[in-house]
């Protein structure tokens, strides 16, 4: 029989918990029964909705002298407890399988070095995209392909606010409401709203597609929080569309990229990936681009995620990727849209005159103007700005008021 350690039992706990308990196909996939044999909580007084067969207990020193665990599932987030529970079992050769994307962007290496040391391994499918089998798909069916680039719409909460704002003509502050009350947000909304859960995310990919683990300072992150209305409503004009993205590149040995707003022309394939779905673009010499598509969060799938998880190592031990080198990745885009109100406008041209950027369309909307500027991809810029990915030249044409100042159309 497999023995089974969870720690925590809150959405996504509770959802392994009856994952193994109500699938009698999981045991004939593993070719023996498996069985929860103790829960780790917070809190044992906690009401819970089904009676659970397994010993629920708030101490430590009691889950461990439980059984000689197989496998530990832990799903309680946050870094200093899951930290110190990942490192205690992988310590002593027993397999983790998580969905906590925080503590595997902080400490992945880390506990990735002690599973190894022990002869184990640390399990993270869950960790990014929810349902979306994209890291094991990285270590079996690509783990011999060359990864020049990954990107994708991470987070679901930021994607169903900005779907909300595009598709329906909602505020920002009207689809965050919206967002809470379905219960799409973090407990800490910030994680989504400023970036913080896509930027953990790609750097978990980052190490997957490229072999090393990039910090912080490598991966710039910016998230929504600072968006304004008229941005997102410029941008339509254009014929774009706004999405939060998160994306990874090497840049000689270096991992750059990061997580920001950005505009996304019609010829992405990323455009069409909407409400709290989650799609992540994988790009390569052998592979041209490949786009994974799913739920990026729930109970249900993120708990499935994990279980799987569990089957792939069981299956084929820990397989790892092979790392050779790709095309080289010049820059994702070459286009931004730069957002300036009216009492901006002689400092944006002044800033035009002494950059020689160029400014290739214009649109003035009554709370400011929005202007595509072309090749301008190093340096800060002083206002407002967006990345444009795709072919800008099927944008919307939209007629420039100011063109005798820009000299361009």
């Amino acid at each position: 029989m497999i023995q089974v350690g969870l720690i925590g039992y809150g959405t996504v706990g509770s959802g392994v918990y009856e994952r193994i308990h109500q699938s009698e196909e999981l045991e004939l996939l593993l070719g023996e029964p498996i069985e929860v044999k103790a829960i780790l909580v917070k809190d044992r007084q906690k009401q819970r909705a089904t009676h659970i067969p397994a010993i629920v207990t708030t101490k430590w020193e009691q889950f461990c002298e439980v059984a000689h665990y197989d496998v530990i599932f832990e799903a309680i987030g946050g870094i200093e407890s899951a930290f110190f529970y990942s490192k205690h079992w992988l310590q002593k050769g027993v397999p983790v399988i998580t969905a906590n994307k925080k503590l595997v962007a902080e400490k992945g290496k880390e506990l990735e070095e002690v599973a190894c040391k022990q002869q184990t391994y640390y399990g993270y499918e869950a960790s990014v995209g929810g349902g979306i089998p994209i890291i094991n798909a990285l270590k079996g069916t690509l783990s011999a392909t060359s990864i020049s680039r990954v990107s994708g719409i991470l987070n679901g909460t930021t994607n169903y606010v900005l779907t909300e704002m595009t598709e329906h003509n909602r505020f920002l502050a009207e689809a965050l409401t919206d967002a809470r009350e379905k219960g799409y947000t973090e407990s800490n909304p910030s994680e989504d709203l400023d970036g913080y859960d896509s930027w953990y995310k790609i750097r978990i990919l980052s190490r997957l597609c490229f072999g090393e683990w990039p910090n912080g300072l490598q991966l710039i992150r910016k998230g929504i929080s600072e968006l304004e209305d008229w941005h997102v409503e410029v941008g339509e004009k254009f014929g774009f569309t706004i999405k939060l993205i998160g994306e990874a590149w090497k840049q000689g040995d270096s991992i750059v990229g990061g997580v920001y707003p950005a505009f996304l022309c019609q010829s992405e394939q990323l455009t069409y990936v909407n409400g709290v779905t989650n799609g992540i673009s994988i790009e390569g010499d052998q592979i041209d681009q490949l786009l994974f598509i799913g739920p990026g969060a729930g109970k249900d799938a993120t708990a499935n995620s994990m279980i799987e998880d569990f089957l792939f190592h069981n299956r084929f031990g820990s397989w790892q990727r092979s790392y050779s080198s790709s095309s080289l990745v010049e820059h994702p885009y070459t286009h931004m849209l730069v957002c300036v109100t009216h009492t901006q406008r002689e400092k944006a041209l002044q800033w035009v005159k002494e950059t020689g950027v160029e400014v290739i369309d214009t649109y003035t909307h009554h709370d400011g103007e929005g202007w595509i500027i072309a090749n301008w991809i190093k340096g800060n810029l002083p206002f407002p700005h967006y990345p444009i990915y795709g072919d800008v030249s099927l944008r919307k044409r939209v007629k420039a008021l100011y063109s005798a100042q820009f000299g361009t159309i």
